[in-house]
């Protein structure tokens, strides 16, 4: 009985310290664990390792970033942010910052300054990745108030909220941006290994942020 026991507490520490490789998820099932992300662009390099400290959850990262910062205007495009941008519209820098670093949940902002840190006024876009638990309310009941008669924001993106098939046949939910004082990040999250993978790119389009996230998914590692 004793053996018994010490070998039951030490399978439930493994799977506590390893759960996203062959622990068992919440149907039943084992779930392979994603090793992270194969290519690490230059922009990423120095942010990793510390992010690498922080979380348990496998970190995948794009090869390519989507930094167009012009939008329609009335007569012509405009900047969407007021930041330094390249003669043809485009952010001059990409600089990732951790914004939230857990065990169970980490999110990278995409910002357009070294010092932006976030902040609305000079952020474009974001990278997350959060545990998915029995209890974690779906991508669509969270954003369920958008859908609702009485949600009149400022302006709102002309594409609807829905499903995309992503690379591997992967599905995953298209959240619109809308705007108020500013306009928010369009996004697209998926799950895979029990965990919900998101990016964002605020003003972008369903094209735009497929793109993005298949950018992800293709430059994961097929072995640890």
């Amino acid at each position: 009985m004793i053996c018994l026991c010490f070998r039951t507490l030490l399978l439930y520490f493994a799977c506590g310290i390893f759960f996203l490789s062959s622990c068992t998820a919440a149907n039943g099932q084992d779930i392979p664990r994603i090793p992270g992300a194969q290519t690490v662009s230059p922009e990423f390099q120095s942010l990793l390792p510390k992010l690498q400290q922080q979380t348990q959850l496998a970190i995948v990262l794009p090869t390519v970033i989507p930094t167009d910062a012009l939008v329609p205007s009335a007569d012509h495009p405009k900047p969407y942010l007021n930041v330094p941008i390249t003669p043809d519209g485009h952010f001059q820098q990409v600089v990732p910052h951790i914004t939230v670093a857990t065990p169970t949940h980490y999110e990278i902002s995409l910002d357009a300054t070294t010092d932006c840190q976030g902040d609305d006024s000079c952020s474009f876009g974001f990278l997350s990745g959060e545990q998915v638990f029995q209890d974690t309310p779906t991508v669509a009941s969270l954003y369920a108030y958008e859908l609702k008669p009485n949600f009149q924001p400022v302006a709102r993106s002309p594409e609807a909220m829905g499903t995309v098939t992503l690379t591997d046949g992967i599905t995953g939910t298209f959240i619109p941006f809308v705007c108020g004082a500013n306009c928010d990040t369009s996004k697209i999250f998926w799950e895979q290994s029990g965990v919900r993978y998101g990016v964002g790119i605020r003003y972008g389009s369903q094209a735009t942020l497929v793109t993005f996230a298949n950018s992800v998914i293709q430059n994961e590692r097929t072995t640890p």
